[in-house]
Order: structure tokens, then C-alpha cells, then sequence
């Protein structure tokens, strides 16, 4: 399964020439991990919402497996094939980690299995003990690993990060960087993070630094 953009680009203002990026064609596939590298007001995080179907390009379209995400529908594309982990986590935090979770898989139409979010939960170092604890009860890096969880469990094949270590000490940055890799890996889905970092860039299996409003591949 392949997202790709095809010239796309996006401006604010009304003026074209005003633009934090265009002309963008990137192809991202399953199996890998990819970071988008650059800068604060770099333009990433907004190309990060089109790729997530959040917000929709200037210019050009989005393509997945060759269908025009916009044509099948943006909702549906949220429903089926994505998921979104937020810096800020995003989590509903009046509730459980395992209640988030159950929450996400309701909107999406699936079936909570509660062995499988379980399994989910040690799978990213959370323990049974934390499941039934409000959110607001854990640490940074468990609420991450909680929002990774609700990423994994709708069984989309594209997971997007928007800097998913921004907050997190430089331990549990590298633990929720490996379980990126596994996710990509081990369970074949495509990982797209967005980050200023340069050290968890690095670990990616292909960079695309945003810089002047221009993007480069580094690796």
C-alpha cells in the first residue's frame, strides 16, 4: 500500500506565491518508517495534516493506491487506512488508558477485543496494572505509549506521529522510537513521523528534511 502526493502544495494567504511548500511529490510504502525533518513554522506539521486527511493541499492531490484520497472521502479515509498520534496525545483524559482505546474502536466501527488491547498494552511496555487507570494518572511517555495503542488498535496501515518524543526524556524517546521500527517492520505498516529532532530522525529508514520551503531526501 502506497500514499503518495502529487504537486501538491499549501499557502495560507491568498497569494500562491505566499506558500510554505508546492509541487511536493513524495511516495511513502509499507514496511518502512520515514521521518519528515525540519524546523518550528517549517511548514512539516501542516503537511503532516494533509497526509493525515485533516486538511486538504492548495494544490495537487494525495493518492492512495492510486485512488485520490479527496474522491473516496476524507472521513473514510480517517475511519479506514489512518491514524493520528498527537504530540498533546489527544487522549479523552476523563477516561481509562483501556477506555480511550475501547472509545477509538468504537468510532471506527471495530470490536473491542479486550485481549487484544491487553496484549496491545504489554506489547508497548504499559502494564495491566496502568490500564484501568485514568489517563491523567501516568506519566508522558505511558500516555504516548497509550495513544500508540489507540493508534495501532483500529489496524490502520498508515500511522502518522507529529512529534511523538517532543516531550518525553531521552530514554523514553528511544523506546517509542523502536516501537515505531516495530510497528513498521514486524507488523508491515507504513510510519510517518514528523519531528525537529535530528537524532530520532536518524533512526528512520528514509528522511525527508522540509527546509525553505523545499524537501530534500537526506536518506
Amino acid at each position: 500500500m502506497t500514499l503518495k502526493t502529487q504537486n501538491i502544495g499549501y499557502w495560507y494567504t491568498n497569494n500562491p506565491d505566499d506558500y510554505l511548500f508546492k509541487d511536493v511529490n513524495l511516495a511513502f510504502d509499507k514496511g518502512k518508517v520515514y521521518a519528515i525533518l525540519g524546523q518550528s513554522g517549517s511548514g512539516k506539521t501542516t503537511f503532516l495534516s494533509l497526509l493525515a486527511g485533516l486538511d486538504v493541499p492548495k494544490s495537487g492531490q494525495i493518492f492512495l493506491e492510486d485512488q485520490d484520497i479527496n474522491l473516496s472521502g476524507l472521513t473514510a479515509y480517517r475511519k479506514n487506512a489512518v491514524s493520528t498520534i498527537f504530540q498533546a496525545y489527544n487522549l479523552l483524559t476523563y477516561m481509562t488508558a483501556r477506555q480511550n482505546v475501547s472509545t477509538a474502536l468504537e468510532i471506527t466501527g471495530k470490536t473491542a477485543d479486550q485481549t487484544e488491547i491487553e496484549n496491545l498494552f504489554d506489547l508497548v511496555g504499559i502494564d495491566k496494572s496502568l490500564i484501568d487507570k485514568p489517563v491523567l494518572q501516568l506519566s508522558g511517555g505511558q500516555q504516548q505509549r497509550v495513544a500508540i495503542v489507540r493508534a495501532l488498535a483500529t489496524e490502520h496501515n498508515i500511522i502518522i506521529a507529529d512529534e511523538p518524543t517532543g516531550n518525553l526524556d531521552e530514554e523514553t524517546t528511544q523506546d517509542i522510537v523502536r516501537i515505531f521500527k516495530d510497528i513498521a517492520h514486524k507488523q508491515n505498516k507504513t510510519v510517518i513521523i514528523v519531528t525537529h529532532e535530528t537524532a530520532v530522525a536518524e533512526q528512520a529508514d528514509i528522511i525527508f528534511e522540509l527546509k525553505k520551503k523545499q524537501f530534500s531526501q537526506l536518506k
